[in-house]
């Protein structure tokens, strides 16, 4: 009986000690890798004040169709505002890490002394910025010259 008790004892010992080996090895070799996403996700809301009409679309169906990998884009909002026409086209950052912004910026081509920062109370969208389009065609010209690029 004592023979068995041991023999069981091994037995037990070995079968712990092959599952300790094989969950180590699946570990290191990757099974249970972790996955990233972009570095950013903007959730955006476009305002026209003062550039052509139907511009805010245009600039939705261009942000969407950028495929930048640390950035994912969301558009939450198109608005057009004609009671107060801007002159310049600007971005209104809804977040203080503003870094993101700044990239969303240059996509743009749009100068970063031109990012203001606003956060919003009642932020229901969880908006991380707002593009204000201007009258002054900067991203008419963007758009121009990415239908020239495809």
């Amino acid at each position: 009986m004592r023979r068995f008790f041991e023999f069981c004892l091994i037995a037990t010992a070995i079968i712990v000690l092959i599952f300790i080996v094989s969950f180590s090895v699946q570990l290191t070799q990757g099974i249970a890798k972790e996955t990233t996403g972009p570095t950013y996700n903007l959730r955006i809301e476009i305002l026209n004040a003062g550039a052509e009409n139907n511009t805010e679309e245009s600039l939705s169906v261009y942000l969407k169709s950028l495929e930048l990998p640390d950035m994912e884009i969301d558009i939450v909002k198109l608005t057009r505002f004609t009671m107060q026409p801007s002159k310049e086209t600007f971005i209104i950052s809804r977040i203080k890490d503003s870094h993101a912004i700044k990239e969303l910026a240059e996509i743009l081509h749009i100068d970063s002394e031109k990012i203001q920062y606003s956060e919003l109370k009642q932020n229901k969208n969880h908006l991380n910025a707002t593009i204000v389009i201007g009258k002054d065609s900067v991203i008419e010209t963007l758009l121009v010259q990415s239908k020239e690029l495809e």
